[in-house]
């Protein structure tokens, strides 16, 4: 049994008092703002929520440009002028358009266009690339709290906890983003079934030793279907390795995800991961890989969209990326009989690790022309299913045409994409996604998973503010890249280099950066004395 009456307490806490001890966090307090009054879920006072805040609406069509990582599809002028005239239909006067920054300079581009102040309206923020408090830490995007009463039927769409995912300094920061079940975020594989049975393992393999036994086989198998050799991969280079922890003895522990600096153990205990037992065991495990041949050699060269394209052709191994809808993909372009599914690994017995209440967000940007656009337009995007598919599918008999309850079959054009598709899993709201007509029950199930044996980590709620070592974790970003990643991929042995590593990594910043995290921590967890006995109980379930 979950403790759900606690876990609600939890929340019901965490709403009533995430303004009060925001300050005691590390925060500057600069954007902070007190209010006295009763205040509503959406942040506005009871009185006035929703009454006399917005801004007036005199006509004037104001530019609402979005950012995102990605290429844009061949047909996207066409699908977003329908947008837009749908848009001005509702009375919405906004104009869209959307930006997209290729994988391979995301980072750099990205960071270039924060620091330099350029001008846009919403930006995508993914937690496990540079989450929001980085990004509010910078100054780059706004707080929504003064607004979101303004939009209460976009604040309803949204649950309690998604919405505790959005705080920074105790406001809202962003709108999240509810395209999937994340209960399984940390703890499943990806793998070709019908390879895997070719070469003897009728169900996925349960041991570190048989995992790479069987990647070894596929490797060859594959090799000799397709000619490209596949490798093992993760979904970004930041990742960490969370499907190996699950096989160690002091799981469930959960590492945040985009730098991989900090361990967060269930009795709230935060370790300094790359100097922790569990990273000596991942990367001794990678630097087998590696040795074997089982990790592309140029993996931290290599633009991510590679990895992508091979398994589209079947080359693909157990990895901790990929979703079952990629053995469709196989299949139309020629490989028979290919069938991916997702497993968690090391058994069910295991339970899943919830570790974030909310992925994905999207942000006003500091330099919108209109700060409220993109409000607007996320209002207008959620306040109904024919709004959603348009923006993300495109015109119905010219960009997909509907074959089944939430399913779709969607024109594609000579590279075998859809010639206008807008991803759901940045914008997306899952009870009016559609899947493709031949998309799996299994994918199906990948995205709609809710688990029934799980544990939540003390960290779900918090979010760290970097604003006061912000040099510190610049200067450990650059190190973590050009001294760890090395080790973590395992293109050099641990032994003979994390020392070295560990060394560079203090003069980076390390030790100040882990105090500040400590520090910060342990603020939430006395504010928040529930949260250690939820995760406790979850852990028992």
């Amino acid at each position: 049994m979950k403790n759900t009456k606690k876990l609600l307490a939890l929340l019901l806490a965490l709403a009533m008092i995430v303004t009060a001890f925001a300050g005691c966090y590390g925060g500057t307090g600069d954007d902070s703002s007190t209010n006295d009054s009763s205040t509503d879920s959406a942040g506005g006072t009871s009185e006035d929520a929703g009454e006399g805040d917005a801004a007036e609406d005199d006509g004037t069509i104001h530019p609402m440009r979005i950012v995102q990582p990605g290429t844009l599809p061949a047909d996207y002028d066409t699908g977003i002028a329908a947008v837009n005239e749908k848009l001005q239909e509702d009375g919405v006067n906004i104009e869209v358009s959307v930006t997209r920054i290729p994988w391979d300079a995301y980072a750099e581009k990205l960071n270039l266009m924060l620091t330099t102040g350029e001008e846009f309206e919403l930006l995508h923020v993914m937690q496990d690339v540079k989450n929001l408090s980085s990004i509010a830490g910078m100054g780059a995007i706004i707080s929504i709290h003064d607004l979101i009463g303004n939009y209460p039927d976009l604040y309803d769409k949204f649950s309690e906890t998604e919405w505790l995912g959005t705080l920074y300094n105790g406001e809202e920061y962003a709108v999240p983003c509810y395209w999937k079940s994340f209960d399984n975020v940390m703890s499943y594989m990806n793998y070709r079934t019908d390879v895997a049975e070719a070469v003897g393992y009728d169900e996925f393999p349960e041991t570190t030793d048989e995992i790479i036994d069987l990647m070894k086989k596929s490797q060859d198998y594959i090799l000799e279907e397709t000619g490209a050799k596949a490798y093992n991969w993760f979904h970004q280079n930041q990742d960490t390795a969370h499907w190996l922890h699950r096989s160690y003895d002091t799981y469930p522990f959960y590492v945040e995800n985009s730098l991989g600096i900090v361990l967060i153990r269930q009795d709230g205990t935060v370790d300094s991961f790359y100097e922790s037992e569990e990273f000596k065991q991942d990367a001794n495990t990678y630097y087998e890989l590696y040795q074997a041949g089982l990790i592309d050699p140029d993996i931290l060269n290599r633009d991510s969209q590679k990895k992508y394209d091979d398994a589209k052709f079947g080359a693909m191994l157990p990895s901790q990326t990929f979703d079952p809808n990629t053995g469709v993909t196989m299949q139309q372009n020629g490989v028979e009989g290919a069938e991916v599914e997702w497993v968690r690994a090391f058994g069910d017995d295991i339970p899943d690790m919830i570790y974030t209440y909310v992925q994905n967000l999207n942000a006003i940007s500091a330099t919108a022309e209109d700060p409220e656009s993109g409000l607007k337009f996320l209002d207008w995007l959620y306040a109904s299913e024919e709004n959603h598919n348009l923006f993300h599918y495109g015109i119905e008999g010219t960009h997909y045409t509907v074959t089944g309850d939430h399913r779709i079959e969607q024109v594609k054009g000579d590279d075998g994409n859809p010639i206008y598709q807008m991803d759901t899993w940045m914008t997306g709201y899952l009870p009016y996604m559609s899947f493709s007509s031949d998309s799996t029950d299994n994918y199906v199930d990948y995205m709609t998973y809710k688990s029934d044996n799980y544990v939540i980590s003390p960290a779900a709620g918090f979010i760290f503010d970097a604003s006061n070592v912000q040099s510190e974790l610049t200067n450990l970003q650059t190190e973590i890249i050009a001294s760890i990643y090395p080790i973590k991929v395992g293109m050099v042995s641990y032994e003979d280099n994390i020392d070295a590593a560990i060394e560079k990594l203090k003069a980076a910043g390390l030790d100040a950066y882990l105090e500040e995290y400590r520090t910060q921590f342990a603020a939430y967890l006395e504010a928040n004395p529930d949260v250690l006995e939820i995760a406790k109980g979850t852990t028992e379930g």
